[in-house]
């Protein structure tokens, strides 16, 4: 769109010139006035239309501009700057200053125009149906196109936030099927504990009771029975070093690679860049702290995506075996007021759970701030981490 806006520009303003040039009497007031129009409307185009300040303080200089355009005896063309500047502030102003401006460059264009025909003819003379009706179909032709802009990158953020949230998904049930294996894992574990291991410590029994009720060829039926006593004991030992093996082999949940992981595909996806600050090894986090805090910076960068508008995000972890601290804050729109739903509800749901507390601070124009503290003193072993064989 900007594209052609440009083209169209370049094509007016040519006009204006060459029309100024042919029928105006030059000055340096005049010339100065329509230098400045031109490098007023090609500061706009230099930025590519991406800064509103500049966008709105330059139109509105034009417009003054143009009116003044209009004061100079025989000046010929400014109107074709009206509907450059209609074009213009319809196709790049937000809502609802674009409405306004469209208004204001149209009583721009028909008060110059009567002030002109007043001047030099003495009568008072306003815009013909046919113009009044061109700045009508321009501005419903622009706002078309722009309302067709606006959908269309709605439509790429949105596919780009799903297509983030789908990689989330993914993550979260494979994520899940690990968890459901673990589980799986320390439920046979424990079943290995509780019927084979009692069952082999029975057969021990009953060897035991065996070996003592014997009553023939007695050498030759202990060593017999020493033998069956002593691979019993030998599996009972392999259980119980099995059970051991397995229940000291932690189920594997690297934070900082998975952080690395969701930061470079958010990248890849939306260009939201994430700067990490997160050293867990020294920590030795728990499955359950890492997994907790990994969703609550998952949480976080998907609030990021979906509302904050931030371009950078800045994720920290630090501490010690008493307490761990972390942080969260991106760049972003921000807000006066946090509507607590149920991402920052979920948020202060598992930090409850490792006994830490969580805090948001936010202000329009200033970002979104997640802070936490977790006093690792609090947390207590589950049953099945703190049972002996």
């Amino acid at each position: 769109m900007f594209i052609w806006l440009t083209g169209i520009k370049i094509v007016l303003y040519s006009w204006f010139v060459i029309r100024v040039l042919q029928k105006t009497p030059l000055s340096f007031s005049l010339i100065a006035i329509a230098l400045a129009i031109l490098a007023s409307g090609f500061w706009r185009s230099y930025y590519g239309y991406a800064r509103e300040k500049v966008n709105m303080i330059t139109l509105l200089l034009d417009l003054i501009l143009a009116v003044l355009i209009s004061l100079f005896p025989k000046s010929a063309g400014f109107d074709k700057l009206f509907m450059v500047y209609l074009i213009e502030g319809t196709a790049i102003l937000p809502k609802p200053f674009f409405i306004i401006y469209a208004m204001l460059a149209t009583l721009a264009s028909v008060g110059s125009y009567t002030l002109f025909e007043l001047r030099a003819t003495g009568e008072t003379r306003l815009l013909g149906v046919a113009e009044i009706l061109l700045y009508g179909l321009a501005f419903i032709l622009v706002l078309s196109e722009r309302k067709q802009r606006e959908q269309r990158l709605a439509y790429e953020k949105l596919t780009k936030e799903l297509e983030y949230l789908n990689l989330q998904l993914n993550e979260s049930m494979a994520l899940s099927e690990k968890l459901a294996s673990e589980a799986e894992r320390r439920r046979i574990a424990g079943e290995i504990h509780d019927s084979l291991g009692h069952d082999l410590t029975g057969l021990i029994l009953t060897l035991e009771a065996g070996k003592r009720l014997m009553n023939h060829n007695l050498e030759s039926a202990k060593t017999h029975w020493d033998k069956a006593l002593q691979v019993s004991r030998t599996a009972l030992s392999s259980v119980r070093e099995l059970v051991s093996e397995k229940r000291e082999s932690s189920f594997e949940f690297e934070l900082s690679s998975l952080l690395d992981k969701i930061a470079c595909e958010a990248q890849a996806l939306t260009g939201l860049q994430i700067e990490l600050d997160v050293k867990p090894q020294g920590l030795r986090l728990s499955s359950r702290e890492n997994f907790n805090l990994y969703r609550i910076f998952q949480e976080a960068i998907t609030n990021t995506l979906r509302h904050a508008n931030a371009d950078r995000v800045q994720i920290s972890i630090s501490g010690d075996q008493e307490s761990v601290s972390f942080s969260y804050c991106d760049n972003g729109a921000g807000t006066n007021k946090i509507a607590a739903g149920n991402g920052l509800m979920g948020m202060k749901e598992r930090i409850a759970e490792l006994g830490g507390v969580i805090s948001f601070q936010s202000q329009r124009g200033k970002g979104f701030k997640i802070s936490g503290h977790v006093d690792r003193r609090r947390l207590t072993l589950p049953m099945d981490e703190s049972r002996g064989f």
